[in-house]
């Protein structure tokens, strides 16, 4: 199992009625549908490493409410923005 932290620089949460999710990634975007993208991009010493972002975590629009710049040692909002 790889560490998170091979798949992005910044800590994020995501918030939806049920949970909030965090991860690692290096931008989030909203898509015009409403969507949520998570981009990122695997690196780590001595493996192959990518130049290219990808989608590292998705998810459908109506099923997220905010997402936030996390703290990474308590989790709490450093930057917002909500929908």
């Amino acid at each position: 199992m790889s560490n998170a932290t091979n798949y992005g620089s910044s800590y994020w949460q995501i918030t939806s009625d049920k949970k909030t999710l965090s991860l690692m990634a290096d931008r989030l975007e909203v898509l015009p549908c409403g969507a949520l993208v998570a981009w990122g991009g695997y690196r780590k010493e001595n493996v192959y490493t990518t130049t290219e972002p990808y989608v590292v975590y998705a998810i459908a629009a109506g099923q997220w409410h905010a997402f936030f710049a996390a703290s990474i040692f308590d989790g709490s909002a450093v930057a917002e923005e909500s929908t």
